[in-house]
């Protein structure tokens, strides 16, 4: 409701003023606390299984995936809220850069380093679920969605590849393994979800759809970014792109919620079982 009135007020005078700070504030705030959630979750999930269990590798990879987006938002937030007790007095040159640097460890921290470490763990899933020989095939409607991120991925390729040659920072480079890694995991999602499906719908279902929502809105996020440097959005239109990272934040939080949930029912059930004799 408060993105909803400053993006309204931004609509009627054309001033940013509670925007930014709208995003600068509460949506700073909401992103810390979703990942942290998100990573508190993913290890409650990983201590659900026992060490001998081949899903507790899995939800090991989720984990550090979760705690990486967390991390990556702490240092994007330092350098949104110039947190002088690490870099000192952020009016100085030295500090600002140093804020800056410590922005685009976030940006690679929280990117490409977590969307790799939910590669591994989604492939160990499906490892698992191809050792059980319940993997399913993809529907007409799954081909489709990842055709078309696969199809934004290699415009991406094309367009990156242009800029190769202007030797581009470390950080840059690696920024650049978001969208190849998106598509990855898009298909591992998919593919989960899927199988899940075939066994029975669930909370263990809701757990990977949430992870495919995450992937494609993640995946609409980068595209936005893509699309307002272009030119191709307008003001408006761009500005209603920034929220869409509060959906990804939030389904990536809400995909271990599902697992746990799941994990937790047997003994809700044999609890309330209990009760009523």
């Amino acid at each position: 409701m408060l993105g909803m009135a400053a993006y309204l007020y931004y609509l009627m005078t054309d001033s940013y003023r509670y925007l930014i700070w709208y995003f600068w504030i509460e949506g700073t705030l909401f992103l810390l606390l979703m990942t942290a959630a998100e990573s508190f979750l993913a290890l409650q999930c990983r201590a659900g299984f026992d060490a001998d269990e081949p899903m507790r590798l899995a939800w090991t990879f989720i984990a550090l995936s979760s705690f990486s987006r967390f991390a990556g938002a702490v240092l994007m937030a330092a350098k949104g809220w110039h947190f002088t007790w690490i870099t000192g007095q952020t009016s100085s040159a030295l500090a600002l850069i140093s804020l800056e640097r410590l922005a685009r460890i976030g940006d690679v921290v929280g990117g490409p380093l977590a969307l790799a470490l939910l590669a591994a763990g989604l492939s160990r899933v499906l490892k698992i679920q191809r050792m059980f020989n319940v993997l399913s095939r993809l529907t007409r409607m799954d081909r489709l969605l990842i055709g078309l991120i696969v199809a934004f991925t290699l415009g991406q390729v094309v367009n990156i590849a242009q800029y190769i040659a202007h030797r581009p920072q470390l950080s840059t480079v690696f920024l650049w393994l978001s969208d190849p890694l998106l598509a990855l995991l898009l298909i591992e999602a998919v593919l989960i979800r899927r199988s899940v499906i075939r066994v029975g719908f669930g909370l263990i279902s809701q757990c990977w759809g949430m992870y495919v929502i995450a992937i494609v809105t993640t995946s609409a996020g980068d595209a936005s970014l893509w699309a307002a440097n272009a030119g191709l959005l307008s003001a408006p239109m761009t500005a209603l792109s920034w929220y869409i990272w509060f959906f990804a934040s939030a389904a990536f939080a809400s995909a271990p919620a599902y697992q746990l949930a799941a994990m937790s029912l047997p003994s809700a059930e044999e609890s309330a079982a209990r009760t009523r004799v």
